[in-house]
């Protein structure tokens, strides 16, 4: 097969371009890359009907600090007047349960539905089904606790937090055990028990409807689940949601984040300012190539060249073509032999009479008068001036040499040269 014909240079670009691509998309992702957070299940970070991102902003709106640790330093950020919760924890490991179990106060939420992401909306369930009550009885980190249902609860027989909620899909989950003290239950099982041993206290939720999404769409359920919390913590506790029992573990912190992080970032923007320098010092420029300095000419004409841009530079144009008219003057007037003494004014009335008498065109006091006004008045348009430098030029080869002289130089008309040439000089 025949290869197509592509410039080299352009294929090596596109090469290098494709390797920048990936070596930057790579230390994004090991910066920035932290493990994502959506979930469908029982996390405060799901929006689903069984999830509890909601009574996470309910209690945030309230003014409570709500952290969502997804650390292993769970029991670590907990305030002393802090509540741990720990929601649903199936098939968690047996270690880590046992290291949120040490913790002073915790509210353990037992489970009671399950589903699966629902494929055309996202963030849902598709259908929720109950778990087994062997299941829930597992998730109680305790022993001797019977699990039951029971299709409605009328009334609370006993009830501390004086908040009573609304269960009203797939019955009510309750839960017996002479080691728990309830704290809202019947004679038939306790919704909310709690266990005190060595200084810690559980409290244990038998039925998540109250507390999860969809339970929060009744008044009833936010005031009791906003209750059961304040109970447990005390004055400005924090909240801490424990989201690594449902495998949304924050990824280990990676180096290339130091770098982004104070003070190490003030050395990461030292070595960029430095790269993006040595890239600019060394880098070959785009477009065409600069054109070499002109170099400079030796000689009387550079050197008139560069004094008149100089002059011109410097707006001096005027100043100098009125003292080049003058000094026209003068100077024939020198050739001529004009008396001695004379001031300028009188100068120029004995040079119109020698124009006269050399039959001039050109008068040399109207060039002069010309000049001064066009200075004076500071208007030395650059077209009147040349005109007036041109005029006292040809005026002074008319006087000095007369007719033939001028149009050799001037180009002037052949009658004129004749004439020119029979005057005497």
């Amino acid at each position: 097969m025949k290869m197509p014909n592509i410039p080299l240079p352009r294929v090596m670009a596109a090469w290098v371009a494709a390797v920048i691509i990936l070596v930057v998309g790579t230390i994004a992702l090991a910066i920035f890359g932290t493990g994502s957070t959506e979930s469908v299940g029982p996390s405060a970070f799901s929006r689903s009907a069984i999830g509890y991102a909601g009574i996470a902003d309910v209690m945030h709106r309230l003014g409570a600090r709500v952290v969502k640790n997804r650390k292993d330093d769970a029991v670590a950020s907990l305030d002393p007047n802090g509540v741990l919760v720990v929601a649903e924890p199936l098939n968690a490991p047996v270690q880590r349960m046992s290291q949120l179990m040490n913790a002073h106060t915790v509210l353990l939420i037992l489970p009671k539905w399950t589903g699966e992401k629902d494929p055309r909306h996202r963030g849902w369930v598709a259908e929720a089904r109950e778990v087994s009550q062997s299941t829930v009885r597992s998730a109680t980190q305790i022993g001797n606790v019977e699990v039951v249902r029971v299709p409605k609860v009328t009334a609370w027989s006993h009830n501390e937090l004086g908040r009573v909620p609304v269960i009203s899909q797939g019955g009510v989950q309750l839960i017996k055990s002479n080691r728990l003290r309830p704290v809202v239950g019947t004679e038939q099982g306790m919704l909310v028990g709690e266990l005190c041993t060595g200084g810690r206290r559980l409290w244990i939720l038998a039925d998540p409807d109250p507390m999860q999404n969809h339970g929060l769409a009744d008044p009833d359920n936010a005031v009791f689940s906003v209750a059961l919390i304040n109970a447990m913590r005390g004055a400005d506790g924090n909240i801490v949601f424990d989201e690594v029992v449902h495998g949304l573990a924050e990824k280990a912190s990676s180096p290339f984040r130091m770098l982004f992080e104070f003070p190490f970032v003030l050395a990461t923007i030292q070595a960029v300012l430095a790269v993006a320098l040595l890239l600019w010092a060394t880098m070959r420029r785009f477009g065409a190539p600069l054109a070499p300095p002109v170099e400079l000419k030796s000689g009387k004409r550079s050197l008139i060249e560069t004094t008149a841009n100089l002059l011109d530079f410097g707006r001096h144009r005027p100043m100098i073509i009125q003292r080049y008219v003058h000094s026209i003057i003068h100077d024939v007037a020198r050739q001529l032999h004009a008396p001695a003494g004379l001031a300028e004014p009188a100068l120029i009335d004995w040079l119109r009479r020698t124009n006269r008498v050399r039959d001039a065109q050109i008068d040399c006091g109207a060039v002069a008068r010309r000049t001064d006004e066009l200075v004076a008045a500071g208007r030395g348009a650059s077209t009147a001036l040349a005109t007036l430098a041109r005029d006292i030029f040809r005026w002074k080869r008319e006087v000095t040499d007369g007719g033939s002289g001028y149009s050799r130089i001037d180009g002037g008309d052949s009658q004129r040269g004749r004439q020119g040439s029979r005057r005497a000089g």
